[in-house]
């Protein structure tokens, strides 16, 4: 009877004891996620079930809903919050390595980029280059192809456009240096501005996704007149970025796991949306002339190299990649 009552004492205690740094180890966590429709969003929803997953690691997480991504990239810079959720290019001066997934010309089809996510699954090694300091991506989703809007279907040559006024993502180095390389006059633009100044005629060309088609009304600048070119600039993606020392040692490689295994799900988003642009609006571009906007591309993204703005270990691997993929390109001859 007395082992019994000090057996049953030490399994009390025991479960106390867990129970108390379970407790302590789900400490909230905040993260600050861009959505441009806010909680209503599709990505914010799968944010939600993100976090609800957490919870079995964990972590108890917060998501906050911002419709500026700046102001959320901030909010994580100033330590308001604990992650944050925005495109590469937002992020680019947290991890260079991560941003440089939505290169010029770098992954130009959609199974290429899901390839790269779950190579990040599949060799756990190669994650390591996903942390910055304390700033750890653990998390990537395609928000579509990056394509260029032009109010003047004729333009299909890189060399169509020089001279065009192009509104220009004013923080986004990668499509400043190419609107420069095609001899194209930069206006600069923000989210907020980038549509109604391509819609206003105030700009010749903008570039976007097919996901903001609709909520910008881009086909009021595109008209009867112009159309899309449909031969793909970049990927973009939403990435999810965390304080490593503020998360548990094996998050990021649980939440990558997480998200890779979601890539479908958002990715079929993105293509709905491309589907539901009528086919008269998009302009072909003749196989003969990719080679002119591959060369381009390459010259962008050397240069971008150069200047640090991309890493280069990650064009490395997005050329591995791509050659794989096509070795007849002329990048993969030798």
């Amino acid at each position: 009877m007395m082992l019994s009552r000090r057996l049953s004492s030490a399994l009390a205690a025991a479960a106390v004891a867990l129970g108390v740094a379970g407790t302590a180890h789900a400490e909230s966590r905040t993260v600050c996620a861009y959505d441009p429709a806010g909680k209503a969003g599709d990505y914010y929803r799968m944010l939600d079930s993100w976090a609800t997953e957490a919870g079995g690691w964990g972590h108890q997480i917060e998501i906050k809903a911002y419709t500026d991504e700046e102001t959320a990239a901030k909010d994580y810079e100033a330590g308001v919050c604990d992650g944050v959720v925005a495109t590469g290019v937002r992020l680019q001066r947290f991890n260079r390595f991560a941003s440089t997934i939505e290169a010029i010309g770098g992954l130009p089809e959609y199974n290429l980029l899901h390839q790269l996510v779950d190579a990040f699954v599949k060799y756990p090694s190669s994650a390591k280059y996903l942390r910055n300091n304390d700033n750890e991506t653990v998390g990537i989703v395609p928000v579509g192809k990056v394509y260029l809007f032009v109010r003047d279907r004729n333009i299909d040559t890189v060399a169509d456009l020089a001279g065009k006024r192009i509104a220009t993502l004013d923080y986004d180095e990668p499509s400043k240096a190419m609107v420069e390389r095609v001899g194209a006059i930069m206006v600069p633009a923000d989210l907020g501005t980038l549509g109604p100044k391509f819609n206003n005629g105030d700009v010749d060309a903008c570039y976007a996704t097919a996901p903001v088609y609709q909520p910008f009304e881009l086909h009021r600048g595109v008209g009867s007149a112009g159309g899309i070119v449909k031969l793909p600039l970049a990927q973009a993606t939403l990435q999810i970025m965390i304080k490593h020392e503020r998360f548990s040692d094996d998050f990021g490689t649980k939440s990558r796991a997480w998200w890779s295994k979601e890539f479908g799900k958002a990715l079929a988003m993105v293509e709905k949306t491309e589907a539901a642009i009528p086919a008269d609006k998009w302009i072909e571009i003749p196989a003969e002339k990719h080679p002119d906007f591959d060369d381009m591309f390459g010259t962008v993204r050397d240069g971008l190299k150069a200047s640090g703005a991309y890493d280069g270990k990650m064009l490395s691997t997005l050329k591995k990649i791509r050659c794989a993929a096509d070795s007849s390109r002329a990048e993969c001859a030798g």
